[in-house]
């Protein structure tokens, strides 16, 4: 007998935020995503942080180039342990931080099975709401 998927699944969900102290703005939501790993977390936030390090002023750079270069592995080394990391960055009066941190998901039905609901054709595909 096979036994069932667990219910419940560990992964990782990350976030970048830009905040402009000088204002009176909350801090704004730039993007976010779910991730499966402590790998692809990372991955995610250096993607971002080597996008914009070109436009950084001197000492937002040396400090991205520096956890580009090496302070990644703590990160990595916080998400795998389940602890949560951050980088944060002061560039120009604005402040960018990327968060990271270790999460727990019910996993939900998927739309691909044989015992989907009566109800489930009532509902478009993503895919489908875009053509």
């Amino acid at each position: 007998m096979t036994e069932p998927a667990p219910i419940l699944t560990r992964a990782f969900q990350c976030a970048c935020w830009i905040h402009r102290p000088t204002t009176t703005q909350a801090p704004t939501l730039i993007d976010s995503i779910d991730i499966e790993t402590a790998t692809q977390a990372i991955r995610w936030i250096r993607v971002a942080v080597r996008t914009i390090t070109s436009a950084l002023e001197p000492d937002a750079r040396e400090q991205a180039w520096d956890w580009l270069s090496a302070d990644y592995r703590n990160a990595l080394h916080a998400l795998t342990s389940g602890q949560p990391c951050t980088l944060t960055l002061h560039d120009s009066g604005t402040t960018i931080q990327w968060t990271a941190h270790p999460t727990t998901y019910l996993k939900l039905a998927t739309r691909q099975g044989l015992n989907l609901p009566a109800c489930a054709e009532q509902y478009m595909q993503p895919q489908q709401q875009r053509e």
